[in-house]
């Protein structure tokens, strides 16, 4: 499961514009961070959170239009929570 959201990541890190080649360290991104995230770099965060945490039934799949509705989901949290890291955030909210 996760080489295929590393899978993703690339995939998605080189069709994505403005994505300057750093790196992205999710496991350190605070909540905080995440909000002020330009829309680029959040989708290609969000994507990488949906791939890592497929459903099992069809680990393969990642439904990009799920984008917007997880956007909703973790900027409401995250405005709450402004600390917890995304990491922390993404297991209540994507983690089975």
């Amino acid at each position: 499961m996760k080489m295929l959201a590393i899978i993703v990541l690339a995939a998605v890190a080189t069709t994505v514009p403005n994505i300057d080649g750093s790196k992205i360290d999710v496991s350190a991104m605070t909540c905080n961070q995440f909000l002020q995230s330009d829309q680029d770099r959040s989708n290609l965060i969000l994507a990488w959170f949906l791939g890592f945490y497929a459903q099992v039934e069809n680990p393969q799949v990642i439904d990009l239009t799920q984008l917007d509705q997880e956007r909703i989901k973790f900027n409401t949290f995250c405005a709450q929570q402004p600390g917890f890291y995304m990491t922390t955030a993404a297991e209540g909210l994507l983690g089975k």
